[in-house]
């Protein structure tokens, strides 16, 4: 019986996940060349992902927004460990879909010295093979019951959001990527120390 239950709940759970869409991406693989896209920084300056990672092995951190409570954290918790990261030769960003007028408001909500990008548009992140789409009925619920208005925080009406991920670049290249769809689980500043010494 409890096997039999088992089975049930992995069953009731893949179909969940197979109906979500944030479980329907193929992201970047590990081995791939960095895409031609542009970001825009606070002051609205477009500058190309090329030129970003030129000088240094970088480490991209995708997340969906200021408003995202788990996406600040996050970047608290990467900016605690931020002097590691440097010292292995690295350097570390954030890319977001909130508009550039509003992305000094990561870096004041996570007290973070990390250096955030916007792209508004969504050109990176479906580049990385990270979108996904807000259905109407959940855009209506951010916005009904949370306060939450997407097309507010990033300018834009296409209602897309990327899957929380960290990817790692060396030399235009791909070296590591951590996808979850589960945006409350993201990896740990530890974690992405101990990769970085392995790369």
């Amino acid at each position: 019986m409890k096997k039999f239950l088992t089975l049930i709940l992995f069953t009731i759970s893949q179909i969940a996940m197979a109906q979500n869409p944030m479980f329907d991406i193929c992201p970047l693989k590990v081995g791939s060349a960095i895409p031609e896209v542009s970001l825009a920084d606070k002051n609205n300056k477009a500058h190309t992902l090329e030129e970003l990672t030129a000088e240094k092995p970088t480490v991209i951190i995708f997340y969906r927004g200021a408003w995202c409570g788990y996406c600040t954290q996050h970047l608290a918790e990467l900016n605690d460990a931020k002097a590691d990261i440097e010292k292995l030769g690295y350097q570390i960003f954030g890319v977001t879909m909130d508009q550039a007028s509003k992305l000094e408001e990561s870096t004041k909500k996570s007290e973070s010295e990390i250096e955030v990008y916007s792209d508004a548009k969504a050109e990176a992140i479906k580049a990385f093979g990270l979108d996904w789409n807000v259905s109407d009925e959940l855009f209506s619920k951010y916005l009904n019951e949370y306060k939450l208005d997407l097309e507010a925080w990033s300018g834009e009406d296409h209602h897309k959001l990327p899957v929380p991920a960290v990817f790692i670049i060396k030399d235009g290249v791909v070296q590591f990527q951590y996808v979850n769809p589960n945006y409350n689980t993201r990896l740990k500043a530890e974690t992405l120390v101990a990769v970085l010494g392995t790369l």
